[in-house]
């Protein structure tokens, strides 16, 4: 039965919430004064922002469902549609491995990186792992075609995930496979993002966008939201406190990011949040456009705050400019500079792509031949 093409607010938020914590979050890590990262109160700075990458994460999974289960006849088979998904999903592996690059110049890659260089530029960060994970679920949907089958394997998938990451995270893949592939699979590469356990976020958003949208149509969209939030709270205590008993059943592991009882607490704190934020959409009247528009085009401010701040192979990021020698007021007044910006640019951006659908994407194209190009031809 097709689903409702309604698009829902909520999760456009959710993501939105998500950007903006992000960055707050890495303009603190890439200014602040190495010596105020002491204070207590930084710890639980920290604390907070491991759950910002489960919620965008899981936002990304849960748009990628919505979109995809509202129009499922689109995506059973190799339409013009799916091909252009399959096109974006590259497209951003394309971007996530140009954000790395040691150097623009193919040349110099070849004739001076070192073998530490190669393995920074082959490191999986977030935009590697969405692309990755949602790349192998388009081609599932192709390949099973209905949606209960879809869901069910998925599930699956993200049980094993979670499950298994404190073992894989154990296993030394460097002697196995190559070093790309070993980035996707643990940190044996130094990835922040590998698909173990970073994708299961995302399983599970897809996962909750099927519940979400099955709900709404049969009119119990609010009872699934009420009884999200009693389930977040009581996923989100319950690990706490079993991961503190004085048993273990995995090898020794980064128990913050691959232990699967610290998975689910902060699947529970993403289910409380986005059912506020749920709620809140139906509570309050937001008149401005631009924190849905923002939630939109979270992959694009993902890229435009990374290059802002940490730089790439054609720019120098206010990292590079200014140091982490930054007070904290002086940092916040950062974060406060660059997120104005980064809201205007994707705002004139957004309406640009609007209302010139055709010229933007020639200056898409334009943009990625001309990198391509320069980094082709540039001896050094």
């Amino acid at each position: 039965m097709p689903h409702s093409k309604q698009r829902y607010l909520f999760i456009d938020l959710l993501r939105f919430l998500a950007v903006v914590f992000m960055i707050q979050g890495h303009t603190f890590d890439a200014l602040l004064d190495f010596n105020l990262r002491s204070n207590t109160l930084f710890f639980a700075h920290d604390f907070f922002h491991g759950f910002i990458a489960p919620m965008f994460l899981f936002a990304s999974g849960t748009a990628f469902g919505i979109s995809t289960f509202k129009k499922w006849g689109e995506h059973i088979a190799p339409t013009q549609h799916f091909w252009r998904r399959i096109g974006k999903f590259i497209g951003l592996l394309f971007i996530g491995y140009a954000l790395h690059l040691p150097f623009f110049s193919l040349q110099k890659i070849l004739a001076e990186a070192t073998s530490g260089e190669i393995a920074v530029w082959l490191q999986v960060d977030a935009l590697h792992c969405i692309a990755a994970t949602m790349l192998i679920l388009q081609l599932l949907v192709l390949i099973l075609k209905v949606e209960r089958k879809f869901v069910l394997s998925i599930g699956i998938a993200a049980l094993f995930i979670i499950f298994l990451s404190p073992i894989i995270w154990s296993i030394d893949f460097t002697t196995m496979v190559p070093l790309w592939l070993v980035s996707y699979l643990n940190v044996g590469n130094n990835s922040w993002f590998p698909l173990f356990p970073w994708s299961g976020y995302i399983l599970c958003g897809v996962i909750f966008s099927w519940m979400f949208i099955n709900a709404k149509e049969h009119h119990h969209a609010m009872k699934l939201m009420q009884n999200a939030v009693v389930t977040g709270v009581a996923v989100f205590t319950c690990p706490l406190i079993v991961v503190n008993l004085p048993f273990h059943i995995y090898p020794l592991h980064d128990v913050w990011k691959v232990n699967p009882l610290i998975i689910f607490a902060r699947l529970g704190f993403v289910l409380v949040i986005t059912s506020s934020v749920f709620f809140a959409e139906h509570s309050l009247k937001i008149t401005s456009q631009l924190p849905q528009i923002m939630g939109r085009e979270s992959l694009f401010i993902y890229v435009v705050h990374l290059i802002i701040l940490y730089g790439s192979v054609v720019n120098k990021g206010l990292q590079q400019i200014v140091l982490p020698t930054l007070s904290v007021v002086q940092t916040t007044a950062v974060f406060l500079v660059v997120l104005f910006a980064i809201a205007g640019f994707t705002f004139g951006w957004y309406q640009f792509k609007k209302k010139y659908k055709r010229a933007a994407a020639v200056m898409k194209f334009a943009v990625a031949g001309i990198f391509i190009i320069l980094f082709l031809v540039r001896p050094y």
